[in-house]
């Protein structure tokens, strides 16, 4: 990592990390879409621990959109100029999925550690090239998006789990509703993006990789909404289902229960607070969007992920976690073809720092 630039060296206490001494993080942001601009928003509200030194998107209305913003960053087209302009020491990758494992292996290649939004690639095969590329490098560099790790809820419930209270974990049950109007992805879509959370969550809160997958779906009459059931099992037998639904009638809800050998864990809707009308009955207020619902946790990732670069140790999900995650969701999809239930073929991690 760099010490040098704008930042300069700076002796008050960091509020990213626990350091007294440190040079500023330069940081690119790479991909400048909606999730980008969410990203670059955050970074820049932790100035002058992090410092956004350039921003790149090879759709240039975006990069003019965002330029007022960081009005101190270097702006480029395209993102492997952006990682060779020098000066950068970390970089934020948002861009379209298909564009993520050029842009990683890049960073890879210059040792440029990086934040990938998932999913790592579109590839079990794609990402296992970048889990060998950062091995061959000998330290970890990749981290991956999986920011529900981050929200104070799953959290919970993981150390919940951790402390062995509740017994052993026997089935980890997850629920996303997505309205209409805010996702309209297709079933493929829905199983490689919502489902991968579901995944990443089971992994993580069972600290066992999945064996095992099906799926099954159902369509409306009208072809408006859609349910899909995944079920997974983990080496040792635990079950997972995870049902994803699409529809007009559906707000934006996620919910986990897990049942255990002596006793259960649920997180449901986040706010407990209720409406009476007169006329129109009792509601609980949920969420309008995953900015809404997991805005916080975005932060969280970020803030840590920042906190390690500055420690020069990442902590966060790794490469081979962004690999088992499409592991996992390519046997769904072969599942979701053939109606058959899919054993998932992983190469198992074969240095430390790809582990979870």
């Amino acid at each position: 990592m760099g010490t040098g630039g704008a930042g300069g060296q700076r002796s008050e206490r960091c509020r990213v990390g626990a350091m007294t001494t440190y040079s500023a993080i330069r940081l690119a942001v790479i991909g400048l879409g909606g999730m980008g601009r969410f990203h670059l928003d955050t970074f820049l509200s932790l100035a002058p621990w992090v410092q956004v030194c350039a921003i790149a998107d090879p759709y240039r209305p975006f990069v003019d959109r965002c330029q007022a913003s960081a009005p101190g960053a270097e702006t480029f087209d395209d993102p492997i100029e952006c990682l060779d302009s020098g000066g950068v020491d970390a970089a934020l990758v948002a861009t379209a999925d298909a564009t993520h494992h050029d842009i990683v292996r890049a960073c890879i290649d210059r040792r440029i550690p990086v934040l990938c939004e998932k999913p790592l690639t579109t590839s079990p095969q794609h990402s296992l090239d970048l889990v060998r590329a950062e091995q061959q490098y000998g330290s970890k560099l990749v981290q991956v998006g999986f920011m529900r790790r981050y929200d104070a809820g799953y959290g919970q419930m993981k150390r919940t789990l951790a402390d062995g209270q509740a017994g052993t974990p026997m089935l980890v049950q997850h629920r996303n509703h997505n309205p209409s109007g805010a996702i309209d992805f297709d079933v493929t879509q829905l199983i490689a993006s919502s489902a991968s959370h579901d995944i990443d969550l089971f992994r993580w809160l069972t600290e066992e990789e999945v064996a095992e997958v099906s799926c099954a779906v159902k369509h409306s009459p009208d072809g408006a909404a859609v349910t899909i059931l995944l079920n997974l099992r983990s080496v040792s037998g635990i079950l997972g289902l995870s049902e994803i639904g699409r529809g007009p009638g559906l707000r934006y809800e996620i919910g986990c229960d897990i049942v255990a050998s002596a006793g259960s864990v649920s997180l449901g809707v986040p706010s407990q607070l209720t409406r009476a009308v007169d006329g129109a009955g009792a509601a609980t207020f949920l969420p309008d969007d995953w900015i809404a619902r997991f805005g916080a946790a975005y932060r969280a990732q970020n803030v840590d992920w920042a906190t390690s670069l500055a420690r020069s140790t990442l902590t966060g999900p790794s490469a081979y976690d962004g690999y088992a995650n499409n592991a996992v969701v390519h046997a769904a999809l072969q599942s979701l073809e053939t109606g058959q239930t899919v054993v998932v073929e992983l190469v198992p991690p074969s240095s430390p720092h790809t582990d979870r």
